[in-house]
């Protein structure tokens, strides 16, 4: 795994760790963590956001917006979905720092980092946005609690935190398989 901050390593099964949180709900929409996959070096958390009542132009440009880098003059869209993690030591990382920075460095960056990766896509009804996007998160955070933070504009949610045990996480991690042992 030449570059293990970009995604989970291909040569594991990671394990499931059942978390079915709900971090924050308004009249318009919900954003919760059914679970996250751990590996021996890091975590993917996948998420669950859904949004109601919006306008048709606001629902079809809510993928996009999940994709659309950040532009310094107009600013994040309402409908980027914003996750933030302190991990127990107290480091912070966002997925508003920037995918790029990370897949154009060769060397391995100093503190952690959350990379939009994976996930199920999502769907839109006539009046439902559902995404379940995932987040892989490096490294493995340490024992202790870790907090994950969300904002999401376009569905009226302000910035709202959930705790997690990351010793479940860091427990998981001695149990994930090598597919292919030497």
């Amino acid at each position: 795994e030449p570059m293990p901050w970009l995604a989970p390593p291909e040569s594991e099964l990671g394990v499931s760790v059942p978390l079915s949180l709900i971090v924050a709900r308004s009249e318009k929409g919900v954003i919760a963590v059914p679970h996250a996959t751990v590996y021996s070096n890091g975590v993917q958390f996948e998420l669950l956001a859904q949004a109601r009542g919006l306008r048709r132009g606001q629902a079809n440009r809510m993928f996009h917006e999940q994709h659309g880098g950040l532009d310094d003059e107009e600013g994040l869209p309402g409908g980027f979905l914003r996750i933030g993690i302190e991990l127990p030591g107290g480091a912070r990382v966002s997925n508003l720092m920037g995918r790029r920075m990370f897949h154009r460095r060769q060397s391995r960056p100093d503190g952690p980092v959350l990379m939009m990766h994976g996930g199920g896509g999502g769907q839109a009804s006539d009046n439902l946005v559902s995404l379940r996007p995932g987040y892989w998160l490096w490294p493995l955070p340490e024992p202790g609690t870790l907090r994950l933070s969300c904002e999401w504009p376009i569905a009226e949610i302000a910035l709202h935190t959930v705790e997690i045990d990351a010793t479940r996480i860091h427990v998981a991690a001695q149990q994930v398989s090598l597919l292919w042992p030497a």
